[in-house]
């Protein structure tokens, strides 16, 4: 290779490693934003979850990511913009915790009970942030588009546990769609609308209770004595 070849070949190698390198650092740029956005919704969803939506400041938020207020503004607008993001991530760790698998060997009434115990330890753990969807009216609206979304997924995790328990014979029910729609979609929006802010294991346990008797209603569970075991462990 002459030497005039030699430098024209160093000379794209260069720049070829150059771009190479200014392709990747454009691509860790690019994603840092989506990073920092998402741990802010995750502190949020946190302290949200502890302290409700009213008691919680965007100060608080970025105190407990070491950031300052106006990064968080880089990436909301206001709380509420906020909260609406945290409601979605929120909905979308729901659905992550009824869709884990539940074993083929298991009846349905054992599968339905620990669908439930596990959406009660999911409910329980934020509480309060499920409480402060009723704080003002944009939560509210927030909350009815992302129940909306959770329940869709409840559906379609029960409709087959519902028609298992129909062959098993523990369950009887000659519509199972629309007997499973109606019992998702009503229990959940009555949950979310009478949650309190106080006495919050009384409603627990009243709303537990109420639940069990519409489901023992709907799918005439054999076995209604089953219905509910290991909910509140």
């Amino acid at each position: 290779m002459s030497k005039i070849s030699s430098i024209i070949y160093n000379h794209r190698h260069v720049h070829e490693l150059r771009k190479e390198k200014q392709g990747s650092y454009k691509k860790r740029i690019s994603k840092e934003p989506d990073e920092r956005k998402q741990e802010i919704i995750q502190a949020a969803l946190e302290l949200f979850s502890q302290k409700g939506y009213a008691n919680t400041t965007i100060q608080d938020i970025a105190q407990k990511l070491h950031i300052s207020q106006g990064l968080c503004y880089r990436y909301f607008k206001s709380k509420s913009e906020i909260f609406s993001a945290a409601s979605e991530y929120y909905a979308i760790q729901a659905v992550e915790q009824i869709k884990i698998p539940l074993g083929e060997d298991v009846s349905a009434i054992d599968k339905f009970n620990m669908l439930l115990k596990t959406i009660v330890a999911y409910v329980t753990k934020n509480y309060e942030f499920e409480a402060s969807f009723n704080e003002n009216s944009e939560n509210t609206e927030i909350r009815a588009s992302r129940l909306d979304d959770v329940a869709d997924q409840l559906v379609e995790v029960l409709i087959p546990i519902v028609e298992q328990g129909v062959k098993e014979q523990t369950f009887n029910c000659t519509d199972i769609p629309n007997s499973v729609s109606f019992f998702t979609y009503g229990l959940i929006h009555t949950f979310h609308t009478d949650v309190p802010t106080k006495n919050t294991t009384e409603y627990m346990i009243y709303f537990l209770s109420f639940l069990k008797d519409i489901f023992i209603s709907i799918f005439k569970v054999e076995h209604p004595e089953m219905v509910g075991q290991g909910w509140m462990e």
